[in-house]
């Protein structure tokens, strides 16, 4: 069945040009994924460590929801650019920029009111977001279909690397370097990566929309009145609400374990995103060989695995085989992300491309904050075992829905 519904529009480079626009928005989903990494495995981590109640841990993944919410704005993305700057620079930088300069102001309130912290964290939640949506539509406007695959595996590789330094180095070296010194290199981190961004500017610089495309707009309802992509947000959405909880969750699962922060933030900070590392090698050419469907049942079969893995090392108070599973679950969950973005590049593909982008990853991103935040409520109430268990018969359904929707054509 062909459901090629949107005809691709504008100019997509040849293949060094496809290698320059993947190391550009590579460069720039390193400094996303440091942001996550910080959000979910840094703050939350620290913060159990030091006392605070597992209900109350879960609090902090609020910070999480500019993401998740970021597809209410995104048809001004494609409405409107600011000028002084190129295209595929015009809400990139700003935001990038505004970053910078919120966490250099992070690292020179050492001691300041919870408040105030908070609130600066959302505003780089905000424009991390913001940034984000701009360059996911640069993507999908640029990749072509042969190089789906090596894009989503690219974005994988990225987001590890930058889990890898906001989840993990940030957490091994907070202790000895100090606040100042940590926010002030992550700050100047942001600011490098936007470096190969700028050149990419410079040599794709292009309006690919038609006046009467511009004329029409971009809206959320365009996505939402079309049964078919209707039908592709909500089971993804579902997807979402499964596999992040299952892998968001588990170093708290460690402290309850008696695992010292400082393994989890040099073990599992570490190897978790080199797993992802190695999934993301991996993925392309699996995809290539055996086919997004086939692809997502491998990696759930190891997310399966992996979450027998913990509720084992839980019940026998087995840290080692608990630490596999959470780096084991997290590869499999990386593996999944990867097929459903490369599926989600062509979903998009069409005359609004950052605001259907951002509805199919930003409704997914809210609910599943959402559902972190309920499920850490829900485990304090239960135990880590029963979660486990649901968690894997939940993530079997879901795939299971979801597989028809990947096997589709565009």
């Amino acid at each position: 069945m062909n459901l090629n519904l949107q005809p691709d529009t504008g100019r997509v480079p040849d293949n060094n040009g496809q290698l320059a626009v993947l190391l550009a928005i590579s460069a720039l989903y390193i400094s996303f994924g440091m942001t996550i990494g910080l959000i979910q495995g840094g703050f939350p981590t620290i913060m159990r460590a030091q006392g605070m109640s597992l209900g109350a841990v879960g609090w902090l993944y609020a910070l999480y929801l500019p993401f998740g919410v970021a597809f209410l704005w995104s048809p001004l993305i494609d409405r409107w650019r600011p000028p002084f700057l190129v295209p595929e620079l015009a809400w990139i930088v700003p935001m990038q920029l505004l970053c910078v300069l919120s966490v250099a102001t992070v690292a020179l309130l050492e001691g300041a009111a919870l408040s105030l912290l908070f609130t600066l964290g959302l505003l780089v939640a905000f424009a991390m977001a913001t940034m984000d949506i701009a360059l996911d539509a640069l993507a999908v406007e640029r990749i072509s279909a042969g190089w789906r695959p090596r894009a989503a595996a690219c974005k994988l590789a990225a987001l590890s690397i930058g889990a890898m330094i906001g989840g993990g180095i940030f957490v091994a070296l907070y202790p000895p370097l100090g606040w100042t010194a940590i926010f002030l290199s992550y700050a100047a981190l942001l600011l490098l990566l936007m470096v190969p961004a700028l050149f990419l500017g410079k040599a794709t610089s292009h309006s690919a929309k038609t006046e009467e495309q511009k004329k029409q707009g971009a809206s959320l309802q365009k996505l939402l009145r079309n049964p078919v992509q209707r039908r592709r947000l909500i089971l993804l959405t579902l997807t979402c609400c499964v596999i992040f909880p299952l892998s968001a969750l588990n170093r708290l699962m460690l402290v309850d374990l008696n695992v010292p922060m400082e393994t989890i933030g040099s073990l599992v900070g570490t190897l978790g995103p080199i797993t992802m590392l190695l999934t993301a090698w991996i993925s392309a050419p699996l995809m290539r060989r055996y086919g997004l469907p086939l692809a997502m049942m491998i990696f759930t079969g190891l997310g399966i695995l992996a979450l027998a893995a913990m509720t084992l090392g839980y019940l026998f108070t087995q840290s080692w085989i608990a630490v596999a599973g959470t780096i084991g679950i997290g590869a499999a969950v990386s593996g999944i992300f990867v097929v459903l973005s490369a599926r989600i590049l062509g979903w998009s593909r069409g005359n609004q491309p950052a605001t259907d982008y951002a509805m199919f990853y930003g409704v997914g991103r809210f609910a599943s904050t959402l559902a972190t935040i309920a499920v850490s409520q829900m485990v304090a109430l239960i135990n880590w075992p029963l979660f486990y268990v649901g968690g894997a018969m939940a993530l079997l359904v879901v795939v299971g829905l979801l597989r028809t929707s990947v096997q589709e054509k565009e």
